[in-house]
């Protein structure tokens, strides 16, 4: 007894492997849709993993101290004081310029960083070559030295030793930048670094009374972290700074991070979920070919429990190595992802043992997990079913499935399929996000089924008012619609979830496109400017007529200030309940300007704009952002004050605006009133409208004459855009394309199910009578009214997900577009279904006979 037992599981694995090697063709689409699934997951994991601990591994170097305080002036003595008796202290002081090279062609946004001897606190400054700062800083033959982003020189086309222009001085490139340690992760889209010395300042001539420079305070402390803010609020209840520690900066980044791949995976999940359709549809077939195999063995004497172990041990089997392939190929497109942009971003492989772990085999293993879980879960059913099969069918010459699974194997599925969602939920970033997906999927999945039941009683309605009596292909198209084996569900469930997200992707990018190829370069100026100061206004407009006579320029005020109360109320008190917010409120900064014809084309969401002019000592007139205003709880009617230059400047909120995402310029946080700011303008922004080759020129003749202000040419804007937007088209397509890989795949498994019965069926029906021509117009109208229902289905969800996330995201209109979804979900599901149907015509071509033997 001892020796059957121990022998048992060796029997049943061999058993298991042996009976799978002769039939394991019959199981290529359950191996490719676990495998395509998985590797998506495989792939979003990973990534996910090595962008955490690359951004999140040392966030205090990240921020670069444990406490920064970011202000426009530099602070006082007695706040100084009262940092250095608790910490160390280091300042970075920055600024925005236009950097060219020697040949004076191109013209880039760089951030010019001036760090004071004690930086970095955290981290390690990397340079090349490998010597002090301060002597790559420093003046040989009359110029001074910089230290640029590789990536900006690679953009300049210069290397060290070349020569380059900031601002008035030449300063020659005396070093890289190879590893920095808080380096902006906007570094590549809003200004890549250039590390010069306090002393070649003043040659910049870039920084004059007004000009926008900001002092970066990063504090080192060994106190605890609340304790320390709160004393130091204490000793400064009235901050003219913003102040950010570096768990505020972590949680942020975090996140922001979890959202973007809690989204990314469940997208990697959905593709799983249709893999697992065609996994259901795959065992079902291989185990309708086992049937009779299942009934001998039981009729020979094999206990049922040994028979359930040998096929879930084949089950189990197949999920492994299909969640070890497909882990394998999503760890490699992972690998080949951080090779490629690792430098960009500052992503890393790991280092050590531990980290590869972390980073490589818990993707793995998670990879893994869900192949085994999702097959399980889809196969189980089927397995029921087949082994609930009664032997006695031999006697008879076939052997059937049972209808339903026995209740002792319902239950256990939905046990499994609880430890499915469970296990989903857990491995999610963000665990809020993906319950709702989960809600979400529940809804949409009733929604489904509602539009299933409707659609077929309305085949059986359509059918039965006589509307196909005198048509024999179209009655047996719409009998085919309503059968209990009908292709209605797989085909809307797999085909359709798949073209939602092929839909979704595709007006997202066209939306996108549309901006960049159309509605920006019809509406944008040739030129953005920043950092114009009142006396240069005249000469600006001046030399740019001489330049190209039909220019026109049109600036706009810009003052920077403080809030300090709302509806009477100082802001401490409003947020004395959210340290963190009351921080943010009372740090921030807002762009204020006039509306001056609304240049940016702003849309208002509540009240009203106004003519009228800013009245005497009466409140004026404010619109302000929609982010801004309901981030405080503000609506129309809400009194605020904002100090600037320190005056008060009291305002009424009359309207709030939304910004238009791609289109916005300057993104200004409050419109006033004329007049309401006078008297404290020191500096302008605007936009130059006239040719592109006449803005290379301006670019030019300012970069020579009125070196402080910064230029942005609208086509390198746009170039870098679009170079974005096609990394990003590209990323979405590849998701897309493996999900309606995935699908198709599904699509193949109910064809071969159902391939047997439609020949069958067919030639039956020849046989009775029926014409070739007849059966196949029915096929050719059913895969017809299947082909409008996925569409319908797929159109409709797709802009669902689409619109809402261009109007909200993007702030770009996308209702327009859903014809291109239609255009696209009707044309993949056509040939999708009709790739699958034509094989079955062909072999309507067979001798009828034949099949009716055979069959």
């Amino acid at each position: 007894m001892r020796s059957d037992t121990a022998t048992r599981p060796r029997w049943m694995l061999k058993f298991a492997m042996t009976d799978l090697r002769s039939r394991l063709s019959a199981l290529k689409v359950f191996l490719a849709c676990l495998i395509l699934g998985v590797t998506l997951v495989a792939a979003t994991a990973s990534l996910y993993r090595v962008i955490e601990q690359s951004l999140l591994a040392d966030t205090r170097a990240l921020l670069g101290g444990d406490v920064e305080l970011d202000a426009s002036e530099p602070l006082s003595d007695d706040v100084l004081q009262w940092i250095s008796d608790t910490g160390r202290i280091s300042l970075v002081r920055d600024f925005e310029s236009i950097v060219t090279g020697n040949d004076g062609e191109g013209f880039f946004r760089a951030k010019i960083l001036i760090p004071d001897a004690a930086y970095p606190l955290y981290g390690e400054l990397q340079l090349s070559p490998d010597v002090p700062r301060a002597d790559l800083n420093a003046r040989e033959n009359g110029l001074w030295g910089a230290i640029i982003d590789p990536l900006l020189a690679e953009r300049l086309g210069q290397t060290v030793g070349d020569e380059i222009q900031i601002g008035a001085a030449t300063f020659r490139i005396s070093g890289l930048i190879e590893a920095q340690p808080d380096r902006n992760l906007n570094a590549n889209w809003r200004g890549l670094p250039i590390i010069i010395s306090e002393q070649a300042v003043e040659a910049t001539g870039l920084i004059r009374p007004g000009s926008r420079v900001d002092y970066e305070y990063r504090v080192q402390t060994d106190q605890n972290l609340d304790v320390w803010l709160e004393e130091f609020e204490q000793a400064f209840p009235e901050p003219d700074w913003d102040t950010t520690t570096f768990a505020e900066r972590s949680e942020r980044i975090s996140e922001r991070l979890d959202q973007i791949a809690t989204a990314l995976i469940l997208i990697a999940f959905t593709t799983l979920f249709i893999g697992g359709l065609g996994v259901a549809n795959s065992i079902h077939a291989y185990l309708d070919e086992k049937l009779g195999t299942i009934a001998t063995l039981q009729t020979l004497g094999l206990r049922r429990k040994p028979l359930v172990g040998i096929y879930l041990l084949q089950i189990g089997i197949l999920g492994s190595l299909a969640g070890l392939v497909g882990g394998g190929i999503g760890l490699g497109f992972s690998a080949v992802a951080i090779s490629l942009a690792g430098d960009a971003y500052a992503l890393s492989a790991p280092g050590s043992a531990g980290e590869g772990i972390s980073l490589w085999l818990l993707p793995l293993l998670l990879s893994w997990l869900f192949a085994v879980l999702t097959a399980y879960v889809f196969a189980l059913p089927a397995l029921a079913r087949a082994l609930a099969a009664s032997p006695a069918g031999l006697f008879r010459g076939q052997v059937q499935a049972a209808r339903h699974e026995p209740r002792s194997w319902r239950i256990a599925s939905y046990l499994l399929l609880a430890v499915y969602i469970s296990a989903t939920l857990f491995w999610l970033p963000s665990p809020q996000l993906g319950f709702l997906f989960l809600l979400a999927v529940v809804v949409l999945w009733g929604l489904l089924e509602g539009i299933i039941k409707g659609l077929r009683r309305g085949a059986r309605a359509l059918e039965a008012s006589g509307f196909a009596d005198r048509n024999f292909a179209r009655r047996l198209a719409l009998a085919n619609l309503h059968r209990p084996d009908s292709p209605l569900r797989a085909t809307l469930l797999s085909l359709g979830t798949a073209l939602t997200l092929v839909v979704a992707c595709t007006l997202i990018v066209a939306t996108l496109l549309r901006a960049l190829e159309t509605t920006i370069p019809e509406e944008s100026p040739a030129l953005i400017l920043y950092e114009v100061f009142p006396d240069q206004m005249d000469a600006l407009e001046s030399g740019l007529t001489s330049l190209d006579p039909s220019s026109r320029a049109e600036l706009l005020p810009l003052v920077r200030a403080r809030m300090e109360e709302i509806n009477n109320a100082p802001i401490a008190e409003v947020l004395a309940d959210d340290p963190q917010a009351r921080r943010e409120a009372m740090g921030d900064e807002y762009k204020l300007t006039y509306l001056s014809g609304n240049p940016e084309g702003l849309e208002l969401v509540e009240g009203d704009w106004w003519i009228s002019p800013a009245p005497e000592g009466e409140p004026a007139y404010m619109a302000m952002e929609d982010r801004e205003a309901y981030q405080l709880g503000l609506s129309v009617g809400d009194r605020i004050t904002f100090t600037a230059q320190d005056q008060p400047i009291a305002m009424e909120i009359r309207a709030i605006y939304r910004q238009k995402g791609l289109q916005t310029r300057f993104w200004f946080e409050g419109i006033l009133q004329d007049g309401a700011l006078d008297g404290l303008i020191s500096l302008y922004v605007g936009a130059v409208y006239q040719s592109d080759e006449a803005a290379k020129e301006s670019q030019q003749w300012l970069a020579r004459n009125l070196p402080n202000v910064i230029t942005l040419r609208t086509a390198d804007w746009l170039e870098t855009a679009g170079n974005l937007l096609s990394k990003a088209a590209a990323g979405l397509a590849a998701v897309a394309t493996v999900s309606l890989l995935a699908s198709l795949l599904v699509l193949s498994s109910v064809v071969s199910v159902s391939r047997r019965r439609q020949l069958y069926e067919a030639n039956l029906l020849h046989c009775l009578g029926a014409r070739h021509q007849a059966i196949r117009q029915s096929m050719l109208l059913e895969t017809g009214l299947l082909t409008m229902l996925a569409t319908v289905f797929a159109t409709a969800l797709g802009a669902l997900i689409a619109l809402p996330v261009a109007a909200t995201a993007l702030k770009l209109p996308a209702g327009d577009l859903w014809w291109l979804g239609a255009l696209v979900a009707g044309g993949v599901s056509a040939l999708a279904l009709l790739a699958g149907l034509l094989p079955t015509l062909r072999a309507m071509r067979l001798d009828p006979a034949v099949l009716l033997r055979d069959g």
